[in-house]
């Protein structure tokens, strides 16, 4: 099967583009021959693949200078750098249209990004068209508006309303660009049905493949007992549907464990949100925020860590759940994260999203289960155990080939 690839550029600088460059390895080592047409910005890393066979990369560079005006607010950022995105995808568009011409693809297939901007003006031309997203505009909508008074105490008015804006407008044109679509690969089976709601994607085009990790960068440290405090890490954008509310309400119920837990809040805020002063109201006593990290820093703080908290109301996986698990840190989870679908529960505590008094409990039995030395050591390699099984980047290949292969096959 012969693949055009479109998506950000894979690197291992962690996110959406450190599961693309394992999506490409993955399939690429399945035999699949795969052109990857990116957009580069200017300093973006040089794509971390290794050269494999039936992989190549065609590559357009976007016209962006991080010193103008439009790339110091996040916000302007964010928004004029997918314009200048969608013009330079135009150029890498045609030179798609032109290979396939010399020697046609069975499929395109677009990761990350949902709207189809050039794809879908020469849809009719291409083969099958396959988008594999990390999040949909009409969630993040749902969510902006619902958390509107935790962002009026967060965020700049500017910033509100131009979020509002923008994430209605990507809502409309991505449920519009839909119906260019023959498949659509979802990282979990909640985040596939609200795709199904929000865009009305007929469900036969829905596949669920979860998102890959690495598992040599994720790994088991060499446990020993640990003096307290027990080390409960918050890995998430300080943004909305985040949960970072309910982390700082958390902070002052556990005040009386203060000398035996510590929240440990990692991540910086999103380009279009902000919660960040939020944290302002946290215990001091229990949390301790340390900015964003690099990803091997990030990886390390996992090995050292007790557990993992993701009480996000809206997530359609999760990558840091994943990564936690393979580290061997059990997991607390909302009931709407997708990575803890299919996971074992003993390994991923889940508990209503929003609920704070659960999330609470959840926090309050998980420490008696892991303060024995021998118990922790066990739990860490079910949790590596279950990561293996769900994530290693060779049963999500099988099953993204599979996928791929179905909807090249149907002719759609």
């Amino acid at each position: 099967m012969r693949v055009a690839w479109i998506g950000p550029v894979p690197t291992r600088m962690g996110g959406v583009s450190f599961a693309g460059s394992q999506l490409v390895r993955a399939l690429s080592r399945r035999g699949i021959e795969l052109d990857c047409h990116v957009v580069r910005f200017p300093g973006e890393l040089e794509p971390d693949v290794d050269p494999e066979a039936g992989l190549s990369f065609v590559e357009e560079a976007a016209k962006w200078d991080w010193d103008a005006w439009y790339a110091r607010h996040p916000l302007s950022r964010f928004v004029l750098g997918q314009t200048v995105r969608a013009r330079a995808q135009s150029t890498l568009v045609a030179r798609l249209l032109e290979a396939h011409r010399e020697r046609p693809y069975d499929l395109v297939y677009q990761f990350s990004q949902l709207e189809l901007f050039a794809v879908r003006r020469h849809a009719g031309r291409l083969p099958p068209i396959v988008v594999h997203p990390e999040v949909h505009a009409a969630g993040e909508l749902r969510w902006h508006r619902r958390e509107k008074a935790l962002s009026r105490r967060a965020e700049a008015l500017l910033l509100r309303l131009g979020a509002r804006a923008m994430l209605h407008a990507r809502a409309r044109v991505q449920r519009r660009d839909m119906r260019f679509v023959s498949g659509v690969i979802a990282p979990s089976a909640t985040f596939g049905e609200l795709l199904i709601e929000d865009y009305g994607i007929e469900r036969d085009r829905v596949h669920v493949v979860p998102n890959p990790i690495d598992l040599d960068r994720f790994h088991l440290a060499q446990r020993h007992p640990r003096e307290p405090p027990a080390k409960l890490l918050f890995v998430s954008r300080l943004a909305v549907r985040k949960g970072v509310d309910q982390i700082v309400a958390l902070s002052h119920r556990l005040d009386d464990l203060r000398d035996e837990v510590e929240i440990t809040v990692v991540g910086d805020a999103a380009q279009w949100s902000d919660y960040r002063a939020l944290l302002d109201d946290a215990n001091p006593r229990v949390l301790r925020y340390l900015g964003p990290r690099p990803p091997e820093e990030l990886a390390a703080l996992m090995r050292a860590g007790t557990a993992l908290l993701a009480p996000s109301r809206y997530e359609p996986f999760g990558l840091t759940v994943s990564e936690a698990l393979a580290s061997g840190l059990p997991v607390i989870v909302s009931d709407v994260v997708g990575a803890g679908e299919r996971v074992d529960p003993h390994c991923c505590r889940e508990v209503p999203a929003g609920d704070v008094n659960a999330l609470e409990g959840a926090v309050r039995r998980l420490l008696k289960d892991v303060s024995q030395a021998g118990d922790r050591h066990l739990m860490a390699e079910r949790c590596r155990a279950e990561a293996t099984r769900l994530w290693s980047p060779d049963v999500v290949g099988a099953r993204l080939e599979g996928a791929l292969r179905f909807v090249a096959g149907s002719g759609r």
